[in-house]
């Protein structure tokens, strides 16, 4: 019997899809109950003041892991596009040869991690046996991270072979087992310890699957491992402009609170933050539906059929879109409520606000599907360099609102910078897709949408009294089941269309 992969048994692209989605969203849950039951833990066993440093020392990490470069997003596109093509010695060319960058990537990760480590705590002025301790336990999380920062690699790999299920079962279970040990190690005095060797159980475990199911699936790809200068001189040439992408939107949406803290107060800071963490989780849902199709939209368009392409991207665009109107709209009616019941009241931004934080977060992850379906098609150094572009933009356009608008000038500035790489990259994709845009169904959209922020708006100035969970969760069902009926009523044709497509 022959090793090889059967085309004729090539996984359904819609069936990866939905795995992938399913394995984010159990990453994701798996994230949140962490965050969760841990963090009281670690002000209990480790201290409020210790774990501050810890803290503040994983911001300079999460800093660190701009270092992967983008790569991960250009790795899946050239492997599932060839594979797509059924160009096996390309697929495995370049995933051999993106492995090495990133073991390069991961020795300059691990050794700028090791150098800063060293003046660590300098940086935040620890001092005693926190000063040790800290340094030590960063530079054990750096190994923990530079191991993550590998397993992308494997991960992309699968993915752009629809092929998600072993790779995200095993980042479930690495994540769960980690967990166990962080908990057993705080119950038995480990202190902060328990935090980088949890990681780095959870990213071991995770490695050793990848490593099995990466070696399986290129031995039955049955190519030989070769190395091409040219390949590497592609992924080099390209990851500066996905870096700088990448550091733009990081670096954007880090500056939010400082820009807060410096034209206004901390305090207004604390409560922005809190007000827009609803916002953030249905975002991340959002994302993980983007990221999910990033392997199959690539094989798709690999298999060079143009018209399925353009199909496909059309159904995501209207799909992207309709999750964000709902999703946000329903942050928008909900949130005075739910942050209220979570810790008060008195930390609840007015509703402009909050309705501006809806806008520009749900922009962002329109814009953000653009993103994908650029990279998609294999355009990676126009858009990654509009969407850098808007996050440095970003910036100084929050700055100048502040100073004008105060609070309402940050997600102000969010919402139109956006718009604005969403203006410049629609027109590319059109054309990159000759696609057809219909007035009449773009305005029934842009109608639902106003209808929709209109209602979710016109129930918080009623006031309704929600006191308790209880009755907020029956609020939030009765409410979110109104938005979605509204929405599908109004775009009853195109979502039959998406419904039957679907299932069929």
């Amino acid at each position: 019997m022959s090793r090889n992969l059967d085309f004729s048994h090539t996984p359904s692209r819609k069936r990866a899809t939905i795995l992938q989605a399913a394995g984010d969203y159990a990453v994701t849950g798996v994230t949140i109950v962490q965050g969760l039951v841990l963090v009281p833990l670690y002000l209990y066993y480790i201290g409020a003041h210790t774990y501050g440093l810890w803290l503040a020392s994983g911001g300079i990490l999460g800093m660190l892991g701009l270092m992967n470069f983008g790569i991960g997003s250009m790795l899946i596109q050239r492997i599932a596009s060839f594979y797509g093509k059924k160009d096996l010695p390309q697929v495995g060319i370049y995933f051999i040869n993106g492995m090495i960058v990133y073991i390069g990537i991961c020795l300059l990760f691990g050794l700028v991690g090791w150098i800063i480590s060293l003046w660590l705590p300098d940086i935040l002025t620890a001092i005693g046996n926190d000063s040790d301790l800290l340094q030590q336990c960063f530079q054990l999380a750096v190994v923990a991270m530079v191991l993550a920062v590998f397993n992308e690699c494997l991960r992309s790999f699968s993915q752009a072979l629809l092929r998600p299920i072993i790779p995200m079962i095993g980042m479930v279970v690495g994540r769960i087992v980690g967990i166990g040990v962080t908990i057993w190690m705080l119950f038995d005095g480990f202190g902060l310890w328990a935090i980088p060797v949890g990681a780095l159980v959870a990213q071991s475990l995770i490695l050793l699957v990848n490593v099995f199911n990466a070696l399986s699936l290129f031995r039955r790809l049955g190519v030989r491992v070769e190395f091409k200068k040219s390949v590497i001189k592609e992924y080099c040439k390209t990851a500066p402009v996905l870096l700088m992408a990448t550091a733009g939107n990081k670096l954007s949406q880090e500056a939010e609170p400082l820009l807060i803290t410096v034209f206004l107060s901390p305090e207004v800071t604390t409560a922005y933050m809190i007000t827009r963490r609803a916002a953030d989780i249905v975002f991340q849902m959002l994302n993980v539906v983007t990221g999910s199709t990033m392997g199959t939209f690539s094989h798709l368009v690999g298999s060079d059929n143009r018209d399925n392409v353009r199909n496909i991207a059309s159904k995501l665009l209207f799909i992207s879109f309709s999750l964000g109107v709902t999703g946000f709209a329903a942050y928008v009616g909900l949130n005075q409520a739910f942050v209220s019941l979570w810790v008060g009241e008195s930390f609840a931004l007015d509703q402009t606000v909050i309705l501006f934080i809806a806008l520009g977060f749900f922009a962002r992850a329109f814009r953000g599907l653009l993103g994908q379906i650029l990279y998609g098609l294999g355009d990676f150094t126009y858009t990654a360099t509009v969407i850098m572009l808007e996050g440095v933009g970003r910036i100084f356009m929050a700055s100048a609102l502040l100073d004008l608008l105060g609070v309402v000038g940050v997600p102000l500035a969010f919402a139109l910078s956006s718009v604005l790489s969403i203006l410049i990259l629609g027109p590319r994709l059109k054309t990159a897709l000759t696609m057809q845009y219909h007035l009449f169904s773009i305005t029934r959209l842009m109608f639902s949408g106003v209808i929709l922020f209109g209602l979710a708006t016109s129930l918080v100035q009623m006031k309704l009294p929600v006191d308790s969970w209880v009755g907020f969760s029956l609020y939030s069902g009765v409410f979110l089941l109104s938005v979605l009926i509204i929405y599908i009523l109004i775009n009853w044709a195109k979502c039959r269309d998406i419904y039957r497509s679907f299932v069929t």
